[in-house]
């Protein structure tokens, strides 16, 4: 009788330990282990287990990358030479020739075609024409006195030219002449005597006109005697 009770004193006890260590043989069968083939285990973790999670390694940190250089606009490429086109030569201006000891100068002297209305040169006065006829002058002479000599003498380069010279029956003579300017001042002399009432626009004109020619002027004042030659021909 001791002994049977002992026998199952001993197997309660065996009971009581197996269901003690119950739940650490499941804490063995959790993710973490293994089963005997190798297979990792997918049953939840029993309470009171310990899971061990791994923490992630650290990498290398990438080092920033250098920023650009600014971009300079690189200086414009030089042309490159090509073959220049051939161009023709220009040709300088040539200088007038100065006149020469010995050689002739000139200038103009004008004269009236009597109703020529304008075919022979410019119209004016009484629908005649004022006809410029070249003179020649010695060189280095003064050419307004030339022009005037030639314009107050006789009748002769009119009459030659086939004009008419509304001067040739007056009595004058040249005394002096400058530029004032852009205007030629001429002084005359003697007495001036008109043919008609269309001489006067005549004389006036053919006086101014040679006087401007000889001297490069723009106008002329012609005087006679110190009048002016308006007034003198406004007493006629």
């Amino acid at each position: 009788m001791r002994v049977g009770r002992g026998v199952k004193c001993t197997t309660t006890a065996v009971a009581a330990l197996c269901l003690s260590l119950a739940p650490c043989l499941a804490g063995c069968a959790s993710p973490g282990g293994t089963d005997p083939g190798g297979s990792l285990s997918t049953q939840p973790a029993s309470p009171g287990s310990v899971q061990v999670t791994q923490e992630p390694v650290a990498g290398p940190i990438p080092m920033p990358l250098p920023a650009p250089p600014p971009y300079i606009n690189p200086p414009p490429a030089a042309p490159r030479p090509t073959a220049a086109s051939p161009q023709a030569p220009v040709a300088a201006p040539v200088p007038a020739p100065l006149p020469t000891a010995g050689e002739a100068t000139g200038t103009f002297v004008y004269f009236v075609a009597i109703g020529d209305g304008g075919s022979r040169g410019v119209r004016f006065g009484c629908d005649d024409s004022l006809v410029a006829v070249h003179v020649t002058t010695p060189p280095g002479s003064d050419r307004l006195a030339g022009a005037m000599a030639q314009l107050l003498a006789p009748d002769g380069t009119a009459s030659r030219a086939g004009l008419y010279n509304a001067l040739s029956g007056s009595a004058l003579r040249y005394v002096s002449g400058y530029l004032d300017g852009t205007t030629a001042v001429v002084n005359l002399s003697g007495s001036l005597r008109p043919g008609g009432v269309c001489d006067n626009p005549r004389i006036e004109t053919q006086l101014a006109q040679t006087a401007v020619a000889a001297t490069g002027a723009s106008q002329a004042a012609i005087y006679i005697d110190g009048n002016a030659l308006a007034d003198v021909l406004s007493l006629r």
